[in-house]
């Protein structure tokens, strides 16, 4: 498999005093593959600025020789493609979906900034911890049916999330493993410093979690957003 570390074309704009668009504070490193256990099609995304960044991002996808595939698309799992993702100083990640006809000969992207706007948020890496729960309380193993998520934050600031809850395929052979289903839970939470919040789980993500869980591969997963 092939991981190709991508830079972004940078523009400049006019001003007195000359400094970096915003786009150029980014970088991209796609992994196709990981080590067992852990997501496939991972997107690192490097911000070597001081600010908090949410980017609006474009994909190609690339076959093995790095020729682009026009009938494939992709998608994100967390939204750096529709600008919810915010990405602090250092990086974050986002997850690639590949689907349409030769879905299955990507092993890279190209990658262009469409847009990048900074963020009123805490710059750390702190990342937020999600916990299922039941109706009760009772802390549930991440394969069992679940009526609510704890998601606490660490952090000394504030941090607003997302929750989604992944249906991942059951890849054959060579085939990698990718998100086949994306259900969100709730809407953007804002969770306070050194505290956890309780997300209640309704609607379709109530069904599909009982129709799901300890059937087909699953994850729960919490990312910065806005």
């Amino acid at each position: 498999m092939v991981a190709g570390l991508l830079t972004t074309l940078l523009v400049a704009g006019c001003g007195l005093i000359a400094r970096p668009a915003p786009s150029a504070a980014l970088r991209f490193q796609f992994s196709a593959t990981s080590d067992d256990g852990y997501m496939n099609q991972v997107l690192t995304i490097f911000n070597d600025s001081a600010r908090v960044l949410a980017p609006t991002l474009e994909f190609t996808a690339l076959d093995a020789n790095r020729d682009p595939l026009p009938t494939v698309k992709v998608t994100t799992v967390y939204g750096s493609d529709q600008g919810r993702l915010v990405v602090p100083p250092g990086g974050g990640l986002d997850v690639l979906v590949f689907s349409g006809d030769g879905a299955q000969l990507a092993e890279d992207v190209a990658v262009s900034v469409r847009a990048t706007e900074p963020v009123e948020a805490p710059a750390t890496l702190v990342e937020p911890v999600v916990i299922p729960m039941d109706e009760s309380g009772r802390v549930l193993h991440r394969g069992s049916p679940f009526t609510t998520l704890s998601v606490r934050n660490d952090g000394s600031e504030p941090m607003s999330v997302r929750l989604v809850y992944i249906i991942w395929t059951e890849p054959k052979g060579d085939e990698r493993q990718q998100a086949d289903r994306i259900i969100p839970i709730g809407d953007l939470i804002v969770v306070p410093p050194n505290k956890a919040t309780l997300v209640p789980v309704s609607g379709d993500a109530r069904t599909t979690v009982t129709e799901s869980a300890g059937l087909v591969p699953t994850s729960i997963k919490a990312y910065r957003s806005r």
